[in-house]
């Protein structure tokens, strides 16, 4: 009687480790399949990302917007999606910055004529764009450290696991700029502002002592003119730009297009 009780026991001991490890498993194999699926959704996200040119905003915002996981693993996602998406929105103004055609304009003689002596416009366009550099400059570095990763998902009450599983996945993100170029594109268009600001300032300080005829620009003496040289080409101090692009060249760049103005400047006629 005792050895049927205990081998009875035994059996549902057994049975309750089954049941168990079945549970266990079941969980183990849905954490992974969610884990395979989280990292696919991230993947989808930085190839449609990887080409700023051919970029799929739809795509990116939809995929950024919508969750794909549950349960702990939902809250670890929306925490990922909303680190790329600020991160994503930031490189995004950059580029818009960038390409604002405005920028190629406040040094040309069109400019000169339409909004000088005083250049109002002007000058509130270039404190705008500063303003707006400056900005996306401090917002690019916040983003990639540590600190501010671990804000998107510090407050969610997780296990740690699924905090080391985030890190893990967004870690490898701080590191994409370890070269300080989008940095540096940065400090060149502040110091490119400033350029703008130093040329502007001067024209509109002597407003009396300058105007443009048939596109170009002339001065009343020699030394205004060397005065303007001079702001003109301080960002070009650095051997490094008048090599790269030499003033002959032909070209849309910003570089380029200040040169090719600067040399068209008649003095005295």
């Amino acid at each position: 009687m005792g050895k049927k009780v205990l081998i009875g026991c035994i059996a549902i001991i057994g049975g309750v480790f089954l049941v168990f490890g079945i549970i266990v498993a079941y969980f183990v194999v849905s954490d992974f399949k969610q884990e395979a699926r989280l990292d696919t959704e991230l993947e989808e996200i930085y190839e449609l990302s990887s080409d700023p040119e051919n970029m799929n905003l739809k795509e990116i915002n939809l995929r950024l917007n919508r969750v794909v996981t549950k349960d702990d693993y939902a809250v670890v996602e929306k925490a990922m999606k909303a680190y790329i998406s600020d991160m994503f929105e930031n490189n995004l103004n950059i580029i818009t910055l960038l390409d604002d055609e405005a920028l190629v304009c406040v040094l040309t003689w069109e400019n000169y004529e339409n909004d000088g002596p005083d250049f109002t416009r002007t000058k509130k366009y270039i404190s705008r764009m500063r303003g707006a550099f400056q900005e996306c400059k401090r917002n690019h570095k916040e983003l990639l450290t540590e600190d501010k990763l671990r804000s998107y998902i510090e407050n969610c009450a997780l296990d740690s696991y699924y905090l080391d599983f985030y890190e893990e996945r967004m870690g490898t993100l701080l590191e994409w700029d370890t070269g300080g170029s989008v940095e540096e594109s940065l400090d060149f268009m502040l110091e490119l502002m400033d350029v703008y600001e130093g040329v502007i300032c001067f024209l509109s300080d002597n407003r009396e002592s300058w105007k443009v005829e048939d596109g170009y620009i002339t001065f009343e003496n020699d030394e205004l003119a060397a005065k303007y040289d001079s702001l003109l080409y301080e960002l070009y101090e650095d051997d490094a730009y008048t090599e790269e692009v030499p003033p002959e060249d032909e070209g849309m760049g910003l570089i380029q297009l200040n040169l090719v103005f600067h040399q068209e400047r008649k003095v005295g006629e």
